[in-house]
């Protein structure tokens, strides 16, 4: 019987490894965001940034030009079109950024390093010769994203090891040292430069390649007539890798270089969020605290670090995760006084993503009654949302497995995925799913509101994505499920989100909102 069982389960992607402080925009409290809207001013191309605009965003720009479609279609490409312009101008010129005294620098370290061969030093030397009159701020926000393959090879390295991503960039949480543009720039050398660093770079074939795919005038548009795409190839060994990292990241260290003051206040911003946002722990107790005060009996999670199972393990409120697979944070936590600590690992075969950590599953029985579920934490693939829906069937077919067995009779399901369902046809496409699987799930709206800024992903430069994305799932009754979905939340509230403030923020600190659902008995 299961009359007496109605509890409350989330699932929330929990963006565990956040160590950025300006890659989106969100409001990070009275003291970080006016320096942040400074910096956000310096760095980004306002070319990327008139492109990715929103409709109602080009309507407000054009004021009383016109507001049907063709017209904010024509607007918007004037606008990019005055943002490249201003773009291809602004920012130093390649020797203004690399100057002499950092071209010494640079001799040093190839001079110190094993893996730094004069013959990359020659290539180093020639690029900046040959395009030394020119401005290089808009090619550094357009520059092929392969070779900037280091700054995700770093971040999860750090990650791996349980240690902070440290380097002296803007985009961390590490103090800047220096005062002026020389010794931001030399400080950051000191770091990148490294032994340690040069070997774990990508692989230089894999780079050549996909520099030797681009259109042969590529370079052409950001460099001049006389560029050749080929002198691209410089980048691509393991010092020439981090050559790149770095002068792309000495590039936003020089623009903010020019008011001394901003430096001190980048750093206080550095701090801010090192303490709030960006720091694990009081992001997980915050969590935790929100998830205690909803009476949460079941937790999914995406993209979790391991603070957060440190910090929910405590006071034993939930039962151990330990052999879960953790690599991509996709926990199932169940409450100690609702769930029998026995629960068993089920493996989900032939499917690559589940080795990665994609989704995890258990087949749990709850105190009392010892009703049975399968349970099943999911993050589908950031880029295909065909991927969720395998995860959702696989899920599916191991369920039918599972039910066939007489001591699984009556078995339900729950699930939790981050589908990363990023358009109105992948949501269309996933409920079609749904429905086909005998499913029915959470319809909370809006689960996502964010705004990338500051990233190496230039073409979500302030990109807004306003997406509906994670889900609940359990058994429609006609499929066999007992247990209806009702009143749901979104960030842990009964309204909707007002899309016009973006995440992260103090009161959410993921870039996606937890939704939570009460599950009850459907009446007999």
């Amino acid at each position: 019987m299961n009359i007496f069982f109605s509890v409350v389960i989330h699932t929330a992607n929990i963006l565990g490894i956040f160590t950025d402080p300006f890659e989106f925009e969100g409001d990070y409290g009275p003291e970080a965001n006016p320096v942040r809207q400074k910096v956000f001013e310096l760095v980004l191309a306002k070319e990327h940034l008139f492109r990715n605009l929103s409709d109602s965003e080009v309507r407000r720009w054009m004021q009383k030009v016109g507001t049907d479609d063709i017209a904010v279609k024509n607007y918007r490409n004037l606008l990019v079109a005055q943002g490249i312009e201003r773009d291809q101008e602004y920012g130093p010129i390649l020797s203004e950024l690399v100057t002499p005294e950092l071209l010494d620098a640079i001799r040093e370290k190839q001079q110190k390093l094993q893996s730094f061969t004069e013959r990359d030093l020659h290539h180093i030397l020639h690029f900046l010769d040959r395009y030394s009159s020119r401005k290089v701020f808009r090619f550094f926000r357009n520059n092929p994203p392969e070779l900037l393959s280091l700054d995700k090879i770093l971040r999860d390295k750090a990650a791996r090891e349980g240690k902070s991503f440290a380097l002296p960039i803007l985009s961390s949480t590490q103090g800047l040292k220096g005062q002026n543009s020389f010794e931001l720039k030399k400080d950051l050398l000191d770091s990148v430069f490294t032994e340690e660093t040069l070997s774990v770079t990508k692989s230089e074939a894999i780079l050549t390649n996909a520099i030797r795919k681009l259109d042969k005038n590529f370079l052409k548009r950001f460099l001049g007539d006389s560029a050749n795409t080929q002198d691209l190839e410089v980048f691509c060994s393991p010092a020439g890798q981090a050559f790149f990292y770095w002068i792309y990241h000495a590039l936003n260290l020089h623009l903010v270089s020019t008011d001394s003051s901003l430096i001190r206040q980048i750093n206080n911003v550095k701090d801010v969020f090192a303490r709030t946002l960006g720091n694990p722990s009081a992001k997980a107790n915050a969590f935790k605290e929100k998830l205690l005060a909803a009476d949460s009996s079941v937790v999914f999670t995406q993209e979790s670090d391991l603070i957060l199972p440190e910090v929910l393990m405590q006071d034993e409120l939930f039962l151990p995760i330990d052999k879960q697979n953790p690599q991509d944070g996709c926990f199932i936590f169940l409450r100690r006084d609702v769930w029998e600590p026995n629960y068993e690992m089920i493996a989900i075969e032939g499917y690559e993503g589940f080795k990665e950590g994609k989704m995890n599953a258990i087949l749990a029985a709850r105190k009392k009654t010892g009703e049975k579920f399968l349970l099943s934490s999911c993050h589908g693939h950031s880029t295909k949302a065909e991927d969720g829906r395998l995860q959702i069937s696989l899920v599916m077919e191991k369920f039918f497995q599972l039910s066939k067995k007489p001591e699984n009779a009556n078995l339900q399901l729950l699930i939790g995925i981050d589908a990363n369902t990023k358009t109105e046809e992948d949501v269309k496409k996933l409920r079609e799913h749904f429905d086909t699987l005998g499913l029915v799930a959470t319809s909370v709206g809006p689960t996502t509101i964010k705004r990338r800024m500051v990233t190496a992903q230039h073409s979500k430069m302030g990109r807004v994505a306003i997406d509906e994305e994670d889900y609940l799932i359990t058994l429609k009754p006609k499929s066999g499920g007992r247990f209806l979905l009702t009143h749901p939340t979104v960030g842990f509230k009964k309204e909707m989100p007002d899309i016009n403030q973006y995440l992260p923020s103090q009161d959410n600190q993921s870039d996606h909102y937890p939704v939570g659902v009460t599950i009850v008995p459907c009446l007999p």
